[in-house]
């Protein structure tokens, strides 16, 4: 009788072990996957945060050198009737360039009375994306798609690059501030329209003082430039203009809230109301409950969408005389 050797054998899969190779790898890449997923998001969180940490130290070196952070938008006697098709000068954005090695873009800019009547001057130079002025969890980078409410035959702004980190201008309730988009011309905050606002004057301290924030792109558009329109694409209010809020006062990635119409900060309370005339140019953000902050001591925070409406209210405030803990937020 032959013998067999049974190192001579050739033995394959069978079926069933084959579907359980097939639902391990599954189980793993089920394990793996989201690891990985989260670690990409805290790397794109890690470089908004250090994003938001240059914009602060260059918004630092321009109040070393001028004595103050740059006015949110300059309106020079701009009107108040946006009918009036006189547009206003750049931003706080366009006022650091110098300082964020951008110094070749900022020369490009023509400053001259009206920056933004001059779009065959400044076309080039505010179209030009910065990395800088970018989160890296915000979707897409092509240009602001719309006409910022302006006069449309006089002023097309569809080419404005875009930028997703705002200034904070102060409660909607404060004297002066108004409702309308032309009406951003004084606020408790540090960037308004002419604002020239110092470290002298943040008697709440520094540390308290939110100074910029984030905005995201799937909530509302804003653009690094700066524009006629302060309230919606170049500085924001605490409360006002909050699409979709509920508990809180900025939207963050998984706290959409209710999906029809508009929801902002009651003028004289803490109450969250709808308000069919608002809109969302509020601060937003694309991670995942939470928003990068930077605050007017230099340092960048995360403050999370679960916040209390009277905290970032007080945050806002540069001299409110309010107390914040830090475990508030």
């Amino acid at each position: 009788m032959r013998s067999i050797d049974p190192v001579g054998l050739r033995r394959g899969f069978t079926l069933i072990e084959l579907l359980v190779v097939i639902a391990i790898i599954g189980l793993l890449v089920g394990l793996i996957l989201p690891a990985v997923q989260s670690a990409r998001e805290a790397a794109r969180r890690l470089q908004c945060t250090n994003n938001l940490k240059q914009v602060g130290l260059a918004l630092h070196a321009y109040h070393d050198a001028a004595g103050a952070f740059p006015p949110g938008v300059v309106l020079r006697g701009w009107p108040a009737d946006p009918a009036v098709p006189h547009p206003p000068g750049g931003g706080w954005g366009c006022a650091i360039l110098g300082w964020l090695e951008q110094r070749s873009l900022f020369d490009a800019f023509n400053f001259a009375p009206s920056f933004f009547e001059r779009v065959h001057d400044n076309r080039t130079a505010g179209s030009a994306p910065i990395a800088t002025f970018h989160c890296p969890s915000s979707a897409g980078g092509g240009p602001v798609d719309h006409g910022f409410m302006m006069p449309t035959p006089i002023h097309g702004f569809d080419w404005l690059a875009p930028g997703q980190y705002v200034g904070s201008a102060g409660r909607l309730d404060t004297p002066g501030f108004g409702r309308g988009a032309w009406s951003v011309r004084s606020g408790d905050g540090v960037f308004f329209g002419d604002s020239r606002v110092g470290l002298r004057d943040l008697r709440d301290g520094s540390s308290s003082t939110l100074l910029v924030g984030e905005r995201s792109r799937r909530i509302a558009d804003a653009t690094w430039v700066g524009v006629a329109f302060p309230s919606g694409n170049l500085c924001t209010k605490d409360g006002w203009k909050l699409q979709g809020c509920t508990s809180s006062l900025f939207l963050a990635l998984g706290r959409t809230g209710p999906s029809e119409g508009f929801w902002r900060l009651d003028d004289t309370s803490e109450r969250i109301s709808r308000d069919p005339n608002a809109g969302p140019d509020g601060f937003s953000s694309d991670h995942d409950g939470v928003g990068n902050f930077a605050m007017a001591d230099g340092s960048v925070r995360f403050i999370k969408a679960t916040i209390a409406p009277a905290v970032l209210r007080a945050l806002a405030t540069r001299a409110g005389g309010e107390v914040v803990d830090a475990s508030a937020y």
